[in-house]
């Protein structure tokens, strides 16, 4: 999508002002969301500073957060910006992880803000308007905006068939076009869902597949050897298997006497 300018930090400001907030109600609501601050506080934290409950603490700063939600209905800016969302997330099939989101759209938005308040003052201007919907995140995934609950359908649906196709065969490419197939999506698209899964990786060379994987998460020194010398199908010295691996050149050398899968070729130089 092309640049354009919407100042963030300004539009939160301007709608808290508008909202007429008491000094605490204010404060609490900026430290809850990490409005100026990379990191949100928790209730406790606040409650420890006001010497009240986490749940009175809680009652503050839903008042505070309807306050400012009518104000923000006020504003145009807040809608063309919404419109904006909509045709930003449109372009990803209707689903971006809210890391590339902040992201991206600080780079759009020119804006100077550092990126983890950039990414929290998106995220209070979002979850205040309710639009879009926030997944946060589990074991299964990331947190990512989505448009709505037939796009998280058709995810979560792409996701399942594919982990489980995955778990039979190892040929990440053609299972994808396989499952995606039914939902009429694009690679492009069907990448950029999955970039929202904590199964699906990317290992070193770029292989996509299930994360426990050891082409995609090679954990061990063998595996690292293994998938060095299956990318690199010339022999190589154990001394350039353990720089590219990052190891120690003993503990490599050690590796590949121990298993018949390296082959020796000649003095300190080994291939599959």
């Amino acid at each position: 999508m092309n640049e354009t300018k919407f100042d963030i930090a300004g539009l939160v400001e301007r709608t808290i002002r508008k909202a007429g907030l008491d000094n605490r109600s204010q404060t609490v609501l900026e430290n809850r969301f990490g409005l100026f601050s990379p990191d949100p506080s928790t209730l406790q934290e606040l409650g420890d500073v006001y010497n009240i409950t986490r749940e009175r603490i809680r009652q503050v700063e839903v008042y505070a957060v309807n306050r400012v939600k009518i104000e923000l209905k006020k504003l145009s800016e807040a809608d063309d910006l919404l419109d904006f969302t909509k045709e930003y997330l449109d372009s990803s099939g209707g689903i971006k992880r809210h890391e590339q989101a902040r992201d991206e759209l600080r780079s759009l938005f020119k804006s100077g803000t550092e990126p983890d308040i950039f990414g929290n003052q998106i995220k209070f201007i979002y979850r205040i308007a309710e639009y879009p919907k926030y997944f946060r995140e589990n074991d299964t995934y990331h947190d990512f905006w989505y448009l709505g609950e037939d796009v998280y359908r058709r995810l979560h649906s792409i996701h399942t068939d594919l982990i489980k196709k995955l778990k039979c065969v190892e040929h990440f490419e053609e299972v994808l076009r396989q499952v995606i197939k039914p939902h009429g999506v694009t690679e492009v698209v069907a990448m950029n869902y999955l970039s929202v899964s904590k199964k699906i990786g990317i290992g070193p060379y770029g292989d996509l597949g299930l994360s426990h994987w050891e082409e995609i998460n090679p954990r061990t020194v063998r595996a690292k050897i293994y998938l060095v010398l299956k990318k690199h199908p010339a022999p190589m010295h154990f001394r350039e298997i353990a720089e590219t691996t990052g190891c120690h050149p003993p503990t490599v050398h050690n590796e590949l006497i121990k298993d018949r899968r390296f082959k020796l070729v000649s003095r300190g130089t080994y291939i599959l």
